[in-house]
């Protein structure tokens, strides 16, 4: 019988020690007033996620590391051709190019990682005669677009520490927050110690 509780002892101490390696960072987003509630999140520059509406009373969970999927989208000769996606974490350089594919008489356009020349920073680039959209998406969703007009130009956007939130409800936009913390819960409340009330996000 000692033999047995001992081992679900381990067993139980093998759980509890597993436990952290499949906990994720990220934030709570939660809405306490009476209309729906539409969050934006960015970590610097880069939009993480873009939650339409949270109903009242309920809340939502996103992920708030840095990794995240990049197409490219340009046109040439009337034709749109669209890069492969690019599963991409932390400072990178992206650049569009087209490429001569003489054993099939044509042309392909594709997009290549490289290292960011600058911490923190996401880099977009081209080589293409024609204008280049890059998408930046998380599973699937896209959340932001990066134009990029001349070729060899690079356009720039920080992924620094800071997170920035806001909220629009019933129409009013909040104040822009910011916090550093990535397991941060946010809830939008109503503020009545003015005229009619206002819209405040709290961050724990």
């Amino acid at each position: 019988m000692k033999s047995v509780f001992l081992n679900i002892k381990a067993a139980l101490m093998t759980v509890i020690l597993c436990l952290p390696l499949f906990s994720q960072a990220g934030m709570t987003l939660k809405n306490q007033t009476g209309y729906p509630a539409n969050y934006t999140v960015m970590k610097g520059r880069l939009v993480i996620a873009r939650i339409p509406s949270i109903a009242p009373d309920s809340q939502v969970f996103i992920p708030t590391d840095d990794t995240f999927q990049v197409t490219a989208v340009t046109i040439i000769d009337g034709n749109t051709y669209t890069s492969a996606p690019l599963d991409v974490s932390g400072p990178t350089q992206f650049l569009a190019q087209v490429i001569q594919v003489p054993s099939q008489g044509a042309y392909e356009f594709n997009v290549i990682a490289l290292p960011s020349s600058s911490p923190n920073v996401l880099q977009f680039q081209k080589t293409t005669m024609s204008s280049v959209t890059f998408i930046i998406s998380r599973n699937g969703r896209p959340l932001q677009n990066i134009v990029v007009n001349n070729s060899f130009d690079i356009q720039e956007l920080a992924i620094e520490d800071d997170f920035y939130i806001q909220a629009v409800i019933a129409g009013f936009t909040t104040d822009l927050y910011t916090t550093k913390n990535p397991n941060a819960t946010v809830t939008a409340t109503e503020d009545r110690s003015a005229f009619d009330g206002y819209f405040v996000l709290d961050i724990q």
